[in-house]
């Protein structure tokens, strides 16, 4: 399974793509660390990764029962935000068995790019 994350931060942006280790999915990883995660009534969409001072791994995860039952704009999504800072970078990379990253300044489209010596 990959996750792909598009981040904007400081100097460069760009997207983090993962291919997960032991065929686990963003659910297992929720249901191993956060203690209140329901897989019945939740689903993780998406996670992100903070590693400086501390690393804070943030996981957001769709509410299926405020989805159905919400009084929210139709074109947004009821997520719950989950914080963990009991994991270092080293945990989180025992999770990937492998990852993409592209940056770029921002200065120009990387749609745009085309390699001229391949």
């Amino acid at each position: 399974m990959e996750q792909e994350l598009n981040y904007t931060h400081e100097d460069l942006k760009g997207t983090f793509s993962v291919k997960l280790a032991n065929n686990q999915t963003l659910d297992d990883f929720c249901a191993e660390h956060i203690l209140e995660y329901n897989r019945d009534r939740l689903e993780a969409i998406a996670i992100r990764l903070y590693v400086g001072a501390e690393t804070i791994v943030t996981v957001y995860a769709l509410d299926r029962i405020r989805q159905e039952n919400t009084t929210m704009k139709p074109d947004k999504l009821p997520v719950k935000k989950f914080k963990i800072t009991t994991l270092t970078l080293q945990d989180m990379l025992s999770y990937m068995q492998g990852f993409n990253v592209t940056l770029s300044t921002g200065n120009y489209d990387l749609d745009d790019m085309d390699v001229i010596n391949r």
